[in-house]
């Protein structure tokens, strides 16, 4: 008997035939097999399980390193423990508002105050510019009653003064080039001033030169206005002269502690005097 190995012959393509397996061995693998594909869909299933599991955990890996970055990059915060990200005060280019303004409104940069400035006032009673003098029942001007006459007088820089008479006369006379006279006269104190006049001749004066240089009330009275002007603007302006051939018409305004305004109209029923004292009648004389 032969101790040769058991080969087959070769097939029709020169290949040598294989040994066959032993019939244990074969049904042992045969059942290995069978048994490995039965449990194959339990170890499909849970291998896709893993694989969605770690795909979540993955993605959420990949978000969180995404906003952590981002708050990195922007200098904020990281999100907080319950996924919200913490408040941030981002920077704004618009101004705080002013609460002295109206809300919601934001003035610009540099806007200068709205306060207003106010012009600054007239000069009132300069000596030198009669047009400026207020008149009233105490003062013409700078000649207040119940003042130093002297002191007063010698601020009358731009009118010239009259020689005194020689006789005592307790008046002292002014006059300037704009047609403006002055009469101050004393009281009983030797130098205070009791009466003072300002007086002009609208018939001889150039009426827009008088206008714009006379002395006037608060109620922008002057001389060379009319009869008319003068009443509506004192409508209750006592009538203490009616129409007299030598000293004209004359009205009384009242003021406090006995004083007097008087205007005396003349026979072109224009304003000639403004004369305030403590009569209600302009002095008909200032030396007799």
């Amino acid at each position: 008997m032969s101790d040769a190995p058991n080969i087959r012959p070769d097939d029709q393509h020169g290949r040598p035939d294989r040994p066959g397996l032993d019939p244990d061995r074969a049904e042992a693998i045969r059942g290995l097999l069978t048994e490995t594909v039965e449990r194959e869909p339990e170890r499909v299933r849970s291998t896709r399980r893993r694989r969605v599991v770690l795909l979540s955990v993955a993605g959420v890996a990949a978000v969180a390193l995404a906003v952590g970055g981002v708050a990195l990059a922007g200098g904020g915060p990281l999100p907080s423990g319950n996924g919200e990200a913490a408040p941030t005060s981002l920077p704004s280019d618009r101004p705080e508002d002013d609460p002295g303004t109206s809300p919601g409104v934001v003035e610009p940069a540099g806007t200068p105050s709205a306060t207003p400035v106010p012009p600054p006032a007239p000069v009132v009673d300069d000596p030198t510019a009669p047009s400026t003098w207020v008149v009233s029942t105490d003062r013409i001007g700078p000649l207040v009653l119940g003042g130093r006459l002297e002191e007063q007088a010698a601020r009358l820089t731009t009118f010239d003064r009259h020689p005194d008479d020689g006789y005592g006369c307790p008046a002292s006379f002014f006059s300037d080039g704009r047609g403006l006279s002055l009469a101050v006269s004393r009281g009983s104190s030797p130098d205070a001033t009791e009466i003072a006049t300002v007086s002009a001749d609208p018939t001889l004066d150039d009426p827009a030169a008088l206008a714009s240089a006379t002395p006037r009330t608060a109620s922008g009275i002057g001389l060379g206005d009319d009869e008319a002007t003068l009443l509506a603007a004192y409508p209750d302006a006592e009538l203490t002269l009616d129409h007299h051939e030598s000293y004209g018409t004359q009205y009384a305004v009242a003021g406090d502690d006995g004083q007097y305004l008087v205007f005396v109209v003349g026979t072109s029923d224009r304003i000639t005097d403004m004369s305030v004292g403590t009569t209600r009648i302009a002095p008909p004389e200032y030396c007799g």
